[in-house]
């Protein structure tokens, strides 16, 4: 019961001597507070106590090149012929669109997501067939799957052949 007591009263009196100093017209300021600090005098003489001592390293000893071999690096530059630049071959298309617009799925089901659609005529090589559905590759390399009710077996003509080859 004193320990609460106690705690009470000095609160207290804390409380009545900062009202009584208040009062009396002195003023507790973060300006009088920095004023008061910049204008108090440091002693020079002060150290900390906890400043390590550390031994004095003769220049010698810190010389790398002296403790370290060091060989000369030799350079062997040679020459090589470039490769020859290789054409990409020529793609052969086996199939082309027979609707207006096929969806090309992700994966061989109808419930695969939609990747991109081919428009009537476009030429696409067929990879792989699972269970109706072709793996097909357009034009451009997209890949992806169509129901092969969508696409009618042909042969480009040589000059289209040609023609979506430049375009690639």
């Amino acid at each position: 019961m004193a320990l609460p007591f106690t705690s009470v009263a000095l609160f207290s009196g804390v409380v009545l001597i900062s009202g009584a100093l208040t009062v009396g017209g002195l003023n507790f300021t973060a300006d009088t507070v920095a004023r008061v600090a910049a204008e108090t005098q440091i002693q020079a003489r002060m150290k900390p106590s906890y400043v390590a001592r550390l031994p004095v390293t003769k220049p010698e000893a810190l010389n790398v090149a002296k403790a370290v071999p060091v060989a000369p690096a030799t350079l062997s530059v040679q020459a090589k012929a470039p490769e020859p630049v290789v054409a990409p071959p020529v793609p052969k298309f086996t199939h082309k669109v027979a609707v207006d617009a096929a969806r090309v799925r992700s994966g061989p089901k109808k419930g695969s997501p939609h990747v991109f659609t081919l428009k009537n005529g476009s030429w696409v090589t067929v990879s792989e067939n699972v269970k109706g559905w072709m793996h097909v590759k357009d034009e451009q390399g997209r890949e992806g799957w169509v129901h092969s009710s969508l696409l009618r077996e042909s042969t480009p003509p040589p000059q289209a052949a040609g023609t979506l080859a430049q375009a690639q």
